[in-house]
């Protein structure tokens, strides 16, 4: 053999050795939610691939598509360790998902201090926390602060309903605001979300809440579901036309270029509103209190769970600690996290920069769960669906009334039979 294939052959001899040494790259898999939170989460990435020796494969989709990709993965046996799961959809999940109590090492205690209380709640079904919050998001007030601290703006709302102009806090001051600050084409009094979605049922129950409504605790007549309505339809006349078809898109960009006075919206858009690039109304807007009774936000928290028979089920564990620690949510609230920690939300050096954070554990405090139970989306969709029939002309309000009363008894009954196994359990 010549020196020049002797050479080769070592060479080559040398690589297998060192292939038959060298340990398989370690790969946990995420399937999560995609928006500004996951793209910061995805630059922090390689910090905790390095400190830990492993790749992590990050598959961000949009959030309306989480929960079929997650059931079409869990029929095929499963191939994701870890899954971030929508609080109304934890129900149908939860079994899938190994519970907290049981991930190795760390206590759960530990693991659940410094989290706002409703979001550990909506993280627990039947008496089993199941995950840990990952985005704290909560349906809440928004103003035009600048209109409502203008003097001449003061003067004429005092002479016209003999009271100060403030921010709402019932449903008949937010008519009335939304009244005085029509004025089309230019500003319009509020901010409607009517496209046949998850975000008509979640506009529909912050409004029957309003009228003494609690979700899966409380029974609602067909009367009072009318009179909703018909504050409703109120609150649509000052409102554009074309708003009786919005999505959150239609109607944030609305309030971004400053033609909304007030309306409701999640805290995970409020990032946005104060970014000079995509809005006219920075440092402009007032976060406060849902207008209503005492308990009409609602907490619309995402969690992570860590699959069952995960064979990484360890490093998963480490990884949702590492993703939900203060330390790595404090680094990214600057760059968009809703953060569900408490110890964070009520930090006033945090609160001067962002000052949405006062408001979102104000709001956590009185926000209520959607219904539990493992039928929530065809609930859901019935509701949507006799909302938006509604809005867009299709039935009368009684007719209305009526569906939007049969759902609820639905929704409620399953939610009620939940919670008697949870009591059982």
């Amino acid at each position: 053999m010549s020196l020049k294939n002797k050479f080769f052959l070592g060479a080559a001899l040398t690589l297998v050795c060192l292939s038959c040494t060298r340990k398989p790259e370690r790969v946990l898999k995420v399937l999560t939610f995609r928006d500004r939170q996951s793209s910061a989460l995805r630059a922090a990435l390689p910090v905790f691939e390095k400190e830990f020796s492993v790749r992590v494969q990050f598959d961000d989709i949009p959030a309306s598509t989480v929960a079929t990709k997650m059931m079409t993965d869990l029929a095929a046996g499963g191939t994701y360790d870890v899954y971030a799961v929508d609080e109304p959809f934890i129900p149908q999940f939860h079994e899938a998902l190994l519970p907290v109590e049981q991930w190795p090492r760390v206590s759960a205690q530990d693991d659940l201090s410094g989290f706002e209380s409703k979001a550990i709640e909506a993280a627990r079904f039947q008496g089993v926390t199941v995950g840990l919050p990952v985005n704290g998001n909560v349906y809440q007030y928004i103003f035009r602060k600048d209109l409502f601290e203008e003097s001449n703006e003061q003067v004429k709302f005092q002479k016209q309903y003999n009271r100060p102009l403030k921010p709402a806090t019932n449903f008949t001051e937010l008519l009335e605001l939304a009244q005085f600050f029509h004025r089309p084409p230019k500003l319009y009094g509020f901010a409607p979300f009517t496209k046949m979605s998850e975000g008509t049922t979640v506009e529909l129950l912050w409004l029957l809440a309003g009228f003494g409504y609690k979700p899966g605790a409380t029974h609602i007549d067909t009367p009072t579901v009318a009179r909703a309505l018909e504050l409703y339809d109120a609150l649509l006349k000052t409102a554009p036309k074309a708003a009786r078809a919005w999505h959150h898109t239609e109607r944030m960009s609305a309030y971004a270029k400053g033609r909304v006075a007030q309306m409701m919206t999640w805290n995970s858009f409020f990032f946005d509103l104060e970014d000079e690039h995509k809005s006219l109304v920075v440092g402009r807007t007032g976060y406060a209190p849902s207008p209503g009774s005492e308990a009409n936000g609602i907490a619309g928290t995402w969690i992570a769970g860590i699959r069952k028979n995960s064979a990484e089920a360890e490093l998963a564990a480490t990884f949702v600690r590492w993703w939900t620690s203060k330390d790595v949510n404090e680094g990214l609230i600057p760059k968009g996290l809703s953060t569900a920690r408490a110890d964070l939300l009520t930090r006033s050096d945090l609160a001067t920069k962002f000052p949405w954070l006062g408001s979102t554990h104000l709001n956590f405090n009185t926000a209520f769960l959607r219904p539990r139970h493992k039928q929530y989306r065809s609930t859901s969709d019935d509701l949507s669906k006799a909302f938006t029939r509604w809005i867009a002309g299709q039935k009368n309000l009684s007719e209305t009334a009526s569906d939007i009363q049969a759902a609820l008894g639905r929704m409620n009954e399953l939610a009620l039979s939940g919670t008697q196994r949870q009591g059982a359990h």
